[in-house]
């Protein structure tokens, strides 16, 4: 793992965010007028006949995208329309914040059943009675999207450097893995490190007065603490293996209730990020170009790259499901959770859901 004080030199290399992760960040202006002209982007299925026959409509509830990525540029141009009505289901947005975890009473009642996150804040969810599971994922991106941060006094130059310090994570969940794999990959104790459990949008106040000494933390939270003079220590592209990748997951009772839908679903997204690839600046500043939600400068610059290189989202398989077990077991080696979870319990079987609704419909 190359955790040095080198990473102090990207400190003007503000990231961007990971899309099919996590959050939009928060920035200013640049002009993404094309969006405008984008069509929307319909998944070419072999087989009519996945979709229901009749029954109710299934309502995919989705956390609000934002200014930036897939899902924003999805909502703008009505992308998944077509394509999910032809397996009898729609989707609605829901206002939210832009982290899974700090989702997680919308998840628990219902107002969401659909959400993009990580591995670990699927797992941690679980542990807490959420009846979740994941069923879509990508390979890793490595990247600028997330990893640690120090406040700008507290003298923290490497991973070695957080022994005997204050570090904010959202427990069980994203930040917390970036820790411990990071303390891991580094030989570090984390019995050395105090893990301050805070949820990023708190966190974020904490990390400014000084509470904490450094923040494990992603997306719009991370880049944030950077363009404050935070100082980078981690980045994603600086673990030796990165499991936490990126997901989709809903609620197992909308799962098992339309799994077409969900296999559409997942259709279009990989559509629409090979659209991406080709056009990668009709996914930044989707709905406005200015304001405190846009991108400018460098960050734009960034985010159009972190477009361009979107990973394709697939339906998970057995490499999936080696990450998916790994994170499982960094945090039942590290008591974040006990051993009583497997990945049965965390990844959907979309096979096995499509039989069984088969065989009741006939």
């Amino acid at each position: 793992m190359r955790f040095t004080s080198r990473a102090r030199t990207r400190l003007g290399a503000t990231l961007l965010v990971t899309t099919l992760a996590l959050t939009g960040l928060t920035a200013c202006g640049s002009d993404s007028s094309d969006a405008d002209e984008g069509e929307p982007i319909t998944a070419e299925r072999d087989d009519a006949g996945d979709a229901p026959a009749a029954g109710e409509e299934l309502v995919i509830r989705f956390a609000d995208p934002g200014n930036h990525g897939i899902i924003a540029y999805a909502k703008k141009n009505g992308s998944f329309d077509e394509a999910l009505a032809e397996v009898n289901a729609r989707i609605e947005w829901v206002p939210a914040a832009g982290a899974f975890s700090a989702n997680f009473d919308l998840l628990k009642s219902g107002e969401i059943n659909t959400h993009e996150a990580a591995v670990s804040p699927v797992i941690g969810a679980l542990t807490r009675g959420l009846d979740f599971k994941i069923f879509s994922i990508s390979e890793p991106q490595p990247g600028r999207a997330d990893g640690i941060v120090a406040t700008p006094d507290s003298g923290i130059e490497t991973v070695e450097d957080l022994e005997g310090r204050r570090v904010a994570v959202n427990a069980k969940a994203h930040g917390e893995w970036l820790l411990l794999k990071a303390l891991e990959e580094a030989g570090v104790d984390p019995a050395t490190v105090e893990r301050v459990p805070i949820q990023p949008p708190d966190a974020a106040a904490a990390f400014a007065s000084g509470q904490i000494d450094a923040w494990a933390t992603f997306g719009s939270f991370f880049a944030t603490a950077i363009q404050g003079g935070g100082v980078p220590i981690v980045y994603s592209e600086d673990y030796e293996q990165y499991d936490d990748v990126g997901i989709i997951g809903a609620s197992t009772e909308a799962l098992e209730a339309n799994p077409a839908a969900f296999a559409t679903f997942v259709e279009v997204y990989a559509e629409l990020s090979e659209l991406a690839h080709e056009r990668p600046e009709d996914f930044v500043n989707v709905f406005n170009d200015s304001g405190p939600d846009a991108y400018e400068g460098e960050v734009y610059e960034l985010a159009v790259e972190d477009a361009r290189t979107q990973p394709i989202p697939h339906i998970p398989g057995p490499e999936d499901i080696a990450r998916v077990e790994r994170v499982l077991q960094l945090f039942v080696d590290n008591g974040v959770i006990d051993g009583d979870l497997t990945v049965e319990d965390v990844v959907f079987d979309a096979a096995a859901a499509q039989a069984a609704q088969a065989a009741q419909e006939d």
